[in-house]
């Protein structure tokens, strides 16, 4: 795609776009959506299917911004940006537990206990803060719901399984 100095946009689009009103440097959205995309997904074991970052983000060292996720299963959460050099650098904190080891650590545990294979199915984006509630589901003999609250600012959960439907 070019423009009508016949330039390709593309080259103008690298980690800081020039914003169009005087020689503001702003944030490049789109690139800063694929690599909290890329990130998230990472981090959790999920696939991301939308990331919304503000597109009006100024490239000054200590700006904040917060963008949204959404994963495959619908569900939601936030990442917050800073900015670190008014070059555009930018670092972010992608807040979510890993959602593909909390199940197999809860299936291994529920197994144990109930003598027989358990499979767990959690959300795919659950915040990584002390007092977060989720429910997952279980399958296997033991069908039903376990409901876990984190309880402490890194991985550690308290959980119990609700009754079997």
């Amino acid at each position: 795609m070019r423009d009508a100095r016949g330039v390709s946009r593309h080259a103008l689009v690298p980690t800081v776009a020039l914003a169009l009103a005087g020689c503001t440097q702003t944030i490049d959205s789109d690139k800063a959506e694929q690599t909290i995309s890329l990130g998230t997904a990472q981090r959790t074991g999920s696939k991301v299917t939308s990331v919304d970052c503000p597109s009006d983000q100024t490239a000054k060292k200590g700006n904040t911004f917060t963008c949204r996720v959404v994963a495959a299963d619908g569900t939601r959460g936030q990442v917050l940006a800073t900015v670190t050099a008014d070059t555009g650098r930018v670092r972010f904190r992608v807040p979510f537990r890993n959602t593909k080891t909390t199940e197999r650590s809860m299936a291994v545990k529920l197994t144990r206990r109930s003598g027989h294979p358990v499979s767990v199915d959690c959300p795919d984006i659950i915040a990584r803060r002390k007092g977060v509630v989720f429910i997952c589901a279980t399958a296997g003999k033991s069908r039903g719901r376990v409901r876990a609250r984190q309880i402490d600012g890194d991985a550690n959960l308290l959980y119990r399984q609700l009754e079997g439907r």
